[in-house]
């Protein structure tokens, strides 16, 4: 479109010219001594339009040449810009391919440009991160420590610390080397500085699951499920991981408690499972588990737990029936063990035995 309007726009122009020169409007005379030019207006005003254009491509001839050590500096700066962002670009891509050797050697190369220091130093503090967790995968801790420190300190330029990305860095190398203590440490500024942080609770939920520190595992599990930012599956299997941690502690209500609670907006067999080891108030347990019985009459889990419950009480024959149920649905070691030890209590030395082969063809 463009095009074609310039196009018109010559045709017209060049129509009212020719109609110009078919016109006489006069002569001029152009005194030059000793010498006389006479020629007609026309003519005239046509030189000096072309006079005018010579002068204007001139003039832009003479900034064009004057503009060439700019051009080639400006040229230069963006080659080299280019540059830079294709060596990032390498290393990011080579970390997450797993050339983690080639990722330490073009960090260092990056870093010993002191203009991108100055210039984006941030670009640096990105290197370095990815060095770092390159170095951690090569299991070069002192390089890595190396990395993570110029990161907390700012070295070698101070515009490139970070103190948040050390702490988290260090955190996660922390946890995967198996020291939560250590992994807490790290994260202890940023959980008080800012619990919506997503990923500082995932690295603290970590770090506390090596710890034991069951409280607060389940404190950040509920955290970060209120926020979805862990699928359901995920939040069960952390209140099972709690619920079996506090039995293992003596710790039986608080584990009824949860195991309870969350069993009354979700249903989890694992939990059930549980619930059949914990140790409270046995008259409370056992009329909860026939109201969860009525609703899940097919959970092999369920009814191990109402049967190892009825053992507890000497309930020998209700034990029995809910013990032999959870076989029928899914064979279980726990189960077979209950079975020869309800059968041992009733002096039934076949029975006890068949259950305690199976209960070892299970193990093996």
């Amino acid at each position: 479109m463009k095009r074609l309007v310039i196009f018109v726009v010559v045709i017209v122009l060049g129509v009212a010219a020719a109609m110009l020169l078919e016109l006489t409007w006069g002569n001029v005379t152009l005194w030059l001594p000793p010498y006389r030019i006479d020629m007609s207006l026309e003519v005239a005003l046509i030189g000096l339009v072309l006079v005018f254009a010579l002068l204007l491509i001139l003039a832009r001839v003479v900034v064009e040449v004057l503009d060439i050590p700019d051009r080639v500096r400006r040229y230069r700066k963006r080659r080299l810009q280019d540059q830079r962002l294709r060596k990032l670009s390498d290393l990011t891509v080579d970390f997450f391919e797993g050339r983690f050797a080639r990722v330490v050697k073009a960090a260092r190369v990056i870093q010993e440009d002191e203009d991108l220091a100055r210039q984006v130093p941030l670009a640096l503090v990105a290197s370095n991160a990815l060095a770092a967790g390159a170095a951690h995968r090569l299991r070069d801790t002192v390089l890595r420590d190396d990395f993570v420190e110029s990161l907390r300190i700012g070295a070698p330029d101070p515009a490139m610390k970070d103190s948040t990305l050390a702490a988290l860095l260090e955190a996660e190398f922390a946890i995967d080397d198996h020291k939560g203590q250590r992994a807490l440490a790290a994260l202890a500024p940023l959980t008080r500085g800012d619990r919506r942080n997503v990923h500082t609770l995932r690295l603290a939920l970590r770090a506390n699951q090596q710890q034991g520190r069951w409280d607060e595992v389940l404190r950040i599990a509920r955290l970060l499920e209120n926020r979805k930012a862990i699928p359901s599956v995920l939040a069960l299997g952390l209140k099972r991981e709690v619920a079996d941690a506090w039995i293992g502690l003596g710790r039986h209500q608080e584990a009824i408690e949860l195991i309870e609670a969350t069993l009354k907006t979700q249903w989890d067999s694992g939990l059930a499972f549980l619930y059949g080891r914990c140790e409270g108030n046995a008259k409370e347990q056992l009329i909860r588990l026939e109201s969860w019985l009525r609703q899940q009459p097919r959970d092999a889990e369920l009814n191990w737990a109402m049967g190892r419950l009825c053992q507890r009480q000497a309930l020998w024959g209700k034990a029995r029936q809910h013990l032999e149920a959870s076989l029928r649905i899914k064979p279980m070691l726990a189960t077979h063990l209950a079975l020869a030890e309800v059968a041992e209590s009733l002096s039934e030395k076949e029975t006890a035995a068949f259950h305690w082969k199976a209960a070892a063809q299970l193990t093996s």
